[in-house]
């Protein structure tokens, strides 16, 4: 994956080969995220909806529900 992607990018990118996100493109897409220090609304959506689709393998998906659960409690604790 290339460097300075947005989250929508790198969620198409990791999905063009196989129609899955494996353990590996999960951990790039959460650096990609903790690197930004947050996510806006619009990318914790995208997130949440291709979680929902089930285009993860099952360490990418518990990698990245996990980053979801946590910038919704930063989400909450903004408002």
């Amino acid at each position: 994956m290339a460097l300075k992607m947005t989250l929508a990018e790198a969620l198409k990118e990791a999905l063009e080969d196989d129609n899955k996100i494996s353990k590996y493109e999960a951990q790039v897409i959460h650096e990609l995220v903790t690197a930004s220090g947050h996510m806006n609304d619009n990318e914790r959506q995208q997130l949440k909806s291709a979680l929902e689709k089930d285009h993860f393998d099952e360490p990418a998906y518990k990698l990245l529900h996990e980053l979801l659960m946590r910038e919704d409690q930063k989400h909450q604790q903004h408002k």
